[in-house]
């Protein structure tokens, strides 16, 4: 990894604070953090507006009680986590643990029966186990039994034929989860933190404020929930804040700098951590190969782990992009073909769901790779 750098002034610099700054006044999202990697040079993160707006009971604060965001605000990344959970998950494919085309139902028992007797961990992993996109009834609150719940979980109906469809699927990723925590007798949180988080410290020390457990005060705020107020610090997403806030499809945290980190890490070959066959099944379209030819397919491919060209929010340069985007109004790109690294976090669901920001982080992406 390569150290970080001060880019000297430019014009695309000044303009991705220009979209932000337009964003934040048109309400799209209270903040903004931008930070790029171009040819291995890291630029100083774009900053705007605040990391808190509204107060505990979701009303706008006034400006002198805001929080601003800085380069050292902390963000929920809610689902670009699941990129975390396939390079995991990778890594017990790496040792022999498991296989990627290996049948689940062998290590689950919930899937010994059925359609879902042929799921594989690459079907999982790619969105085309026919498993539902979020669990609709999961249980609110806590305290819980996570262990009863996982075992719910694994236990959900198919809405489809595994292979037949792709439905990008929360369900999925967390079934990945269990399975890992079954296979290994570790808790999830910490089977990350040995696999993935330490050698990706190790790597770059940047990548530090990663966590699924970070200091609230170092975060910017999310949404107001009646039943949890206003949220900060915890997880948004209900399935993995009931799940105990570490969980396969959301929950981890970072700093625009960190997931930069990660973003260059996996754009120069990941320190190592994977063999090359596995980086290039993470990195490859998989849809051709797993899905059935008569399926009908997202207008992006889907790596183990990695969206791949999805313009709507990469821009229309990003056709070789990689990545992946979050509920929360995240984003992470990586553009091998460009030399290219952008992280976008935003809290746009502060103090509501409301907004869309795709177009955002598009404008952003294509003024990134400009120049």
């Amino acid at each position: 990894m390569s150290d970080m750098h001060n880019d000297e002034p430019r014009a695309w610099r000044s303009a991705i604070r220009d979209v932000l700054t337009e964003a934040v006044a048109d309400g799209l999202t209270p903040s903004a953090v931008c930070a790029v990697a171009r040819d291995g040079r890291r630029i100083e993160p774009v900053v705007v507006g605040d990391a808190v707006r509204y107060g505990p009971d979701g009303v706008e604060l006034a400006p002198a009680a805001r929080v601003p965001a800085s380069p050292a605000t902390v963000y929920d990344i809610a689902s670009i986590t699941k990129v975390f959970t396939a390079v995991t998950i990778l890594t017990l494919v790496r040792d022999g643990v498991l296989g990627l085309d290996e049948p689940v139902f062998g290590r689950l028992a919930a899937f010994s029966a059925g359609a879902k007797r042929a799921i594989t961990v690459r079907q999982l992993l790619t969105h085309t186990s026919g498993l539902p996109a979020e669990w609709e009834d999961v249980p609110g609150g806590q305290p819980f039994d996570r262990s009863e719940l996982l075992e719910r979980l694994a236990g959900l109906e198919l809405e489809a034929d595994p292979g037949s469809r792709f439905i990008y699927s929360c369900v999925g990723y967390n079934v990945l989860m269990h399975l890992a925590e079954q296979l290994t007798g570790t808790e999830w949180s910490h089977l990350v933190h040995d696999r993935l988080l330490t050698p990706l410290e190790r790597d770059d020390p940047a990548s530090a404020a990663l966590t699924y457990f970070p200091d609230p005060g170092a975060c910017a705020a999310t949404e107001y929930q009646p039943d949890r107020g206003m949220v900060r610090g915890a997880v948004h997403d209900e399935t993995a804040w009931t799940l105990g806030g570490a969980a396969g499809n959301a929950g981890l945290f970072s700093t625009a700098s960190a997931l930069l980190s990660v973003g260059e890490w996996l754009r120069t070959g990941m320190g190592g951590l994977l063999p090359a066959q596995l980086q290039d099944e993470l990195w490859r379209d998989q849809l051709p190969h797993v899905l059935d030819p008569q399926a009908s397919r997202p207008d992006y491919g889907q790596g183990l782990g990695l969206r791949i060209g999805h313009l709507a929010w990469v821009g229309r340069s990003g056709g070789e992009a990689r990545g992946h985007g979050g509920f929360t109004g995240t984003s992470l790109l990586v553009d091998r073909t460009r030399r290219l690294s952008v992280v976008l976090l935003t809290n746009r669901v502060h103090p509501f769901r409301d907004t869309d920001v795709q177009p955002v982080h598009a404008a952003v992406a294509e003024l990134a790779g400009s120049g």
